[in-house]
């Protein structure tokens, strides 16, 4: 009973948030600004194309998790968003231990980052030949930085190459591929 009723949960979601777009195309028209409700049905159709090129990437648990993450099922106090740097298809990544990764990096920005405050993280996701290079930008005020930075250091491993190249109390930047993992 559980699994129909999170899909329910899910499609309410999903109706609501094409609802308030619907509504802001229609706004726009009705004030006659065809051009703002232009750009909003353009940045509807990037962002399905982005959703499309997720959901073809072979990693569902991953792709599950990016798509779900903005409705707040896990509790996390920041927004998403994500943008694929080419097409190429991923080989030999181990979906589990991705979405695992992930998971926890999710809860360690959560539990470091002010919660009342616009916090924003960009991903970039770029398939290689034989990894997953994801690109970090975060995007709002965090709290702990240095538990924050613990957390990257005890989560490098050998498939796992982590690159903090930025870090204040406003944004960091990070850099994680993610190598053949069967």
């Amino acid at each position: 009973m559980k699994g129909k009723e999170e899909t329910l949960t899910l499609l309410q979601h999903s109706r609501h948030d094409w609802l308030n777009r619907i509504q802001l195309i229609k706004g726009y028209l009705a004030l006659g600004k065809v051009d703002q409700a232009e750009r909003v049905i353009e940045e509807i159709v990037l962002e399905s194309q982005q959703e499309t090129k997720l959901t073809n990437l072979g990693l569902p648990e991953f792709a599950t998790l990016l798509l779900l993450h903005n409705w707040g099922g896990e509790g996390h106090t920041f927004q998403i968003e994500y943008e694929f740097m080419n097409d190429l298809p991923t080989r030999s990544i181990n979906d589990w231990a991705l979405t695992n990764w992930m998971k926890g990096f999710f809860q360690t920005i959560s539990n470091a980052l002010h919660p009342l405050y616009g916090n924003q993280l960009y991903i970039s996701i770029e398939p290689l030949e034989n990894s997953l290079s994801l690109h970090f930008d975060f995007v709002g005020k965090l709290k702990d930085l240095r538990a924050f930075e613990q957390w990257l250091l005890h989560h490098k491993e050998e498939q796992i190459h982590i690159n903090l190249q930025e870090i204040s109390e406003r944004n960091f930047i990070c850099k994680v591929i993610f190598d053949e993992m069967e």
